[in-house]
């Protein structure tokens, strides 16, 4: 695939540090092939092949044609018998200079990780390799299981898409996180960009409410796991950012009591089992690694419904079956048939919860048939996506969840949400690329259990020591390292691989003993720990900045549109009985309301002007102007915060 598929993700989202809505995004890209193609006609279908062709991404041909009717009422083209032509000359966007900078990233970008490739075993030898890769990784951050996106993804079909390589790519993000903090935001930038991109997916960007105020999401028992932070920080701090902006989008976050006991049984089982030999799973994983006892986890399962409500997740009792709401229930026989196809369940009891939750989903609706994400008073949220496209399959048969899937899954509705507000959560496409990216380290189920087999093996031929076994067995730098030489695929896994995962943890643990090492590598965790707390501030004023002005353009739009509706009510009243004299100081207001509002309806007829675009449109340039202007007052740029 071409890297100018990256060049343009990273454009994509130096768009939006200007401010505008979704479909502003994508203008310059269009008015750039007019300048250079100058196609005649010009119709959606030539201008989405050009920028597949020039900027390597697929865009649906609505979203693009909404973009054609903004840029015919500039007067850059005109519509004549159903076909747009361009008329007069086409003002070059100036593209080739963010596109120079850009591409200076993306090289950047790729080339380091064809090095850090060296250090695993699957070697990356050329750019285009590199760059598949990359979309590899990037296109698992899609929008799946919604009709209202015609698409999961913007980037062209992967024929070569390979698991190895979203490890790899994976295991590189975080390198670059602890080592090359630099390199590590340009990468976000192209996650960014993807996730922008994902928006120009939905074919009626211009209907799409601006909060959730008539939403409520679920989040499933494995979200309420990492909430309680047992998977890892990276994972607690994706979702908390999640919820935490669902909140200030004004949606409601709660979970099924049937979860919360789920939740307190897992951790339970997971304490019962962090010190046998067998014990395995992302919790005990993570126990180990950061040394969480038995008692901790057990203390943690008595106060784990006490941290879920002080997170702002409300439990909410699970919906009762009766007589009332049998015509409501899902049937059970199909929608299991549906999870066996996408899913493996190694618990029986896992899928009953599953079934439970999605049939608590159609309780909740009811008689309701939501037409969009934001007017569906019950989603479920889950972090399991092959559970999420077999409800969206079974969905396709009920009337409750044909437009709105039953359930989503949590990076779903996180790239949905922060395109309502990026600038006002900074910090969420961060947190998502880190919880992806050490997802992606830990071993699946299959090669674990390939990777024990073969150290029982070596033990039993004499070619490890019983201290080398246990080493191997129950270090965690072993199964990082050993994903490091597999990349995930357990056709790599050899006696061989085992031997030398044995050599490089030993080495490491020569080296760590050494007080030069140490000191470098406590020196390097203090600045690593200074910069981290000094981009965390950032996006925190960043927030707090943005959903103050937020708030404050919101009032003063109301304030305005209150105001005009004052007086055109008071010109109604003024018509019917004529008692405001023409010299009445409140004459001429009446007389400016008036003709706005003839303006304003011949903008409708010729335009298809609506007061709803209006109040959006005056909201964004009182949102823009309060932003630069606070920016201004605290020295503290907005707009390059997000570079």
């Amino acid at each position: 695939m071409s890297s100018e598929t990256l060049t343009s993700l990273a454009m994509l989202k130096v768009q939006i540090d200007r401010g505008g809505d979704y479909l502003d995004y994508l203008v310059p890209f269009v008015l750039q092939i007019l300048a250079d193609r100058k196609p005649d006609p010009v119709t959606a279908d030539v201008i989405c092949s050009f920028i597949k062709e020039d900027f390597g991404l697929i865009i649906p041909q609505p979203a693009v044609q909404i973009v054609l009717r903004r840029i015919a009422r500039k007067h850059l083209i005109e519509l004549k018998d159903h076909l747009y032509h361009i008329q007069g000359e086409i003002p070059n966007p100036g593209i080739a200079i963010e596109r120079a900078a850009a591409i200076r990233h993306i090289n950047a970008v790729v080339s380091g990780l064809m090095e850090f490739s060296k250090q695993t075993g699957i070697v990356l030898e050329t750019e285009d390799e590199a760059t598949n890769a990359i979309c590899g990784f990037l296109s698992e951050f899609n929008i799946p299981c919604l009709r209202a996106y015609l698409r999961g993804t913007a980037l062209p079909d992967l024929k070569d898409k390979r698991n190895s390589d979203i490890v790899l790519v994976g295991q590189y993000v975080i390198d670059l996180q602890q080592k090359n903090p630099e390199r590590f935001e340009s990468f976000l930038v192209m996650l960014q960009g993807h996730m922008l991109a994902n928006a120009l997916l939905c074919p009626n960007l211009d209907q799409i409410p601006k909060t959730y105020k008539s939403a409520t999401f679920y989040l499933d028992t494995p979200l309420l796991v990492r909430i309680l932070g047992v998977e890892g920080e990276q994972r607690k701090d994706a979702v908390s950012n999640l919820v935490r902006l669902l909140k200030q989008l004004g949606a409601k976050v709660d979970a099924f009591s049937h979860s919360m006991d789920e939740l307190i049984h897992v951790l339970r089982g997971a304490a019962e089992h962090i010190n046998t030999p067998d014990g395995r799973g992302a919790i005990i994983l993570e126990a180990r690694r950061s040394g969480i006892s038995k008692s901790d986890l057990l203390l943690l399962a008595e106060r784990a419904e006490e941290d879920i409500v002080r997170d702002n997740i409300d439990i909410i009792e699970t919906p009762a079956y009766d007589e009332r709401f049998r015509r409501f229930e899902i049937g059970e026989e199909a929608f299991e048939k549906a999870l066996d196809d996408e899913v493996t369940y190694y618990n029986p009891k896992a899928r009953q919860n599953d079934i439970r939750s999605v049939r608590c989903i159609y309780v909740l609706r009811g008689h309701s048939r939501p037409s969009s994400l934001e007017k569906s008073c019950a989603t479920l949220v889950t972090s399991n996506s092959g559970f999420a496209r077999a409800a969206f399959e079974y969905g396709n048969k009920i009337e409750q969840s044909r437009d709105v899937s039953s359930v989503i899954t949590d990076f779903s509705l996180a790239n949905m949400a922060w395109l309502k507000a990026p600038m006002g959560s900074p910090s969420l496409p961060r947190a998502e690329v880190l919880a992806f990216s050490y997802a992606a380290l830990r071993p699946s189920r299959e090669l674990l259990d390939k990777y024990l087999n073969e150290i029982d093996k070596l033990e039993r031929k004499g070619r490890i020591s019983v201290r080398d076994h246990q080493l191997l067995r129950s270090s965690t730098s072993a199964q990082e390292e050993l994903m490091k030489l597999t990349l995930g695929d357990d056709s790599a896994l050899t006696e061989e691989t085992v031997i030398e995962t044995l050599e490089r943890i030993s080495a490491a643990i020569r080296l760590e003993e050494t007080d030069k090492v140490i000191a470098e590598a406590q020196a390097h965790k203090d600045t690593k720990e200074k910069l981290e707390a000094e981009i965390a501030d950032k996006c925190k004023i960043q927030e707090n900045l943005y959903w103050r002005c937020d708030n404050a353009a919101r009032q003063i739009t109301r304030f305005c549109g209150i105001l005009l509706f004052i007086l055109l009510f008071t010109g109604i009243v003024r018509e019917l009985f004529g008692f405001i004299d023409q010299h009445a100081i409140i004459w001429w207001p009446l007389m400016l309301a008036s003709i706005f509002m003839l303006g304003f309806s011949l903008l409708h007829y010729a335009n298809g002007t609506t007061i709803r675009s209006t109040q959006d449109r005056l909201h964004r340039i009182i949102l823009t102007f309060l932003l630069d202007r606070e920016s201004k007052l605290i020295g503290f740029d907005i707009r390059k915060a997000t570079d």
